[in-house]
């Protein structure tokens, strides 16, 4: 277990009684929406969250929010306590979808503070010895604090371990094209981006050429990043020299630098503005840029020590990229004196494990994927398959992958591939609904969990809804599927569609659009 502390008190019962009606697993924003909605079923919760900070990687620097191609699908608690909570921060009436770190964090904690929550920080599942089974019904989950116990458990975290100790099905990586008929699906040369700049273009983060073939599927999945965020205010802290820097990390970089005709930082950040106060939001930008294939690979199944190795990884490529642009001898003089206007926030992660100013979170953008009462493929984003009689939103956002690997081609050519379009641009998608099957495990299986997050959909489907917004309606509709199976005393497989629909839109989640028709 990791080192845990308790920000809301919670009511304890004797042991071997019910501590709480639901353990949340990770107060990312599914997890916190979840929570809200209990609450208002009069239902208690315990919220165990595997870092040290509330909110999730919203919180942990995701706060250029990838809302949806139409807006109105943005609804429920998610839009008016959410994002319209930190509207109101900035003094306006409406929602906000560009903003501060800090003030994501400081809404998160009031929502959970409003749930009244318990919340343990720190906390993190390593595996089924950190669970008590009863057939087909997890009862407590071990914490320093003991064994708490509950009626239903919901595993909103970006790992999916509660999910996965509990011998819930499962799967990460990329499933072969035949596996749903997808044609988007498993190793995708064809699709893949390239880039003929590079002499030589071999070195890391580059790997061998995959010895596969079209449509296979592997373990590998998409390159994951941190999203910074970066200050022009007179307070910025300079980009510092890290320890494990090493300058030869970037030669790719600097070729495709020269090759765009970057002139600064500022070409590569000054887009993604954030509001108010002068910072910048970073994100891939460039085919070789802030994210990193291969090396988010071994995190979805990895223990949580591999998982941190990976993290590491990606410290060390973001730091040293951040400091090799603002300083190496072979870039322009007046290149490294524009990204010198740039620093990082003093008044953002200031307790970060990596340093302050620099995100606590890493963005995970694909992890473990339950494998439940149903599979959301390629099909269910595009007409005739996107309208569902069990809906619980509504969702628009292209087919978003980011490359999964990189290889050579000939002696100039880096691949990057496992982008679905062959550009850079996402193969669009119809407006669709997302039926409540993809929440829970099928019938026979485990019969008190919800997963809003690892939901269960293949790599391809997974790719348009994996983003926060739509988690966090996910998340309330795993509250109300908890809530139900609790007050019903039945397994969440036998839900009623009908109780669950009226329960959502109580609180202003929109289940259909003219739009879909």
């Amino acid at each position: 277990m990791g080192q845990q502390s308790v920000t809301t008190a919670g009511q304890r019962t004797p042991d071997g009684d019910d501590n709480y009606d639901v353990i949340i697993y990770g107060a990312t924003l599914a997890g916190i929406m979840a929570a809200l909605r209990l609450r208002l079923r009069g239902l208690s919760s315990l919220v165990l969250e595997p870092t040290g900070h509330v909110g999730g990687v919203i919180a942990g620097g995701l706060v250029k929010s990838d809302a949806p191609n139409i807006i109105t699908a943005l609804a429920g608690l998610t839009h008016t306590r959410y994002f319209e909570g930190i509207g109101a921060e900035y003094g306006k009436d409406g929602a906000e979808y560009r903003f501060e770190p800090k003030v994501a964090e400081r809404v998160a904690q009031r929502l959970l503070d409003e749930a009244k929550a318990t919340v343990l920080v720190g906390h993190r599942i390593h595996g089924p010895d950190d669970l008590e089974m009863r057939g087909r019904r997890i009862r407590g989950v071990r914490t320093t604090r003991g064994w708490e116990r509950a009626r239903f458990f919901i595993d909103a975290s970006y790992e999916g371990d509660l999910m996965a100790a509990a011998g819930v099905p499962y799967t990460f990586g990329r499933e072969s094209a035949d596996q749903y008929d997808e044609p988007f699906a498993g190793f995708q040369p064809v699709q893949a981006l390239r880039r003929r700049v590079f002499r030589p273009n071999t070195g890391y983060p580059v790997g061998p050429v995959p010895d596969m073939k079209a449509g296979e599927a592997d373990d590998k999945t998409q390159a994951y990043n941190f999203r910074g965020v970066l200050s022009r205010n007179a307070d910025r802290m300079p980009f510092t020299r890290p320890d494990d820097y090493d300058p030869g990390l970037y030669p790719h970089l600097r070729a495709m630098l020269e090759q765009r005709g970057i002139t600064g930082l500022s070409d590569i950040v000054t887009h993604t503005a954030l509001l108010p106060n002068n910072k910048y939001q970073t994100n891939q930008a460039l085919f070789i840029g802030f994210d990193l294939p291969g090396a988010s690979w071994a995190y979805p199944d990895g223990t949580w020590r591999r998982r941190d190795e990976v993290i590491a990884e990606q410290v060390r490529w973001h730091r040293g990229m951040l400091y090799w642009l603002a300083n190496d001898p072979s870039l322009p003089e007046s290149f490294r004196a524009d990204t010198q206007t740039f620093g990082l926030p003093p008044d953002e992660f200031v307790d970060s494990p990596y340093g302050h100013g620099f995100p606590h979170a890493l963005y995970v953008r694909e992890g473990r994927r339950m494998v439940g009462a149903k599979v959301l493929t390629q099909h269910d984003l595009l007409r005739p398959n996107n309208t569902k009689d069990t809906s619980v939103c509504c969702w628009k956002y292209g087919m978003d992958c980011h490359v999964v690997q990189y290889y050579t081609e000939g002696d100039d050519t880096i691949v990057g591939e496992g982008t679905l379009s062959g550009t850079e641009y996402n193969p669009p998608v119809d407006l669709y609904q997302i039926p409540a099957e993809v929440l829970f495990p099928a019938r026979g299986g485990v019969e008190n969990i919800a997963v809003p997050v690892c939901f269960s959909a293949s790599h391809v489907g997974f790719s348009s809804p994996r983003m926060e917004p739509n988690y966090g309606m996910l998340g309330e509709a795993c509250g109300e599927l908890a809530a139900q199976s609790i007050q019903a005393d039945r397994p969440v497989q036998e839900y009623r569609y009908a109780e669950l629909a009226a329960a959502l839109a109580e609180y202003g989640s929109v289940l259909a659009l003219p739009e879909l028709h």
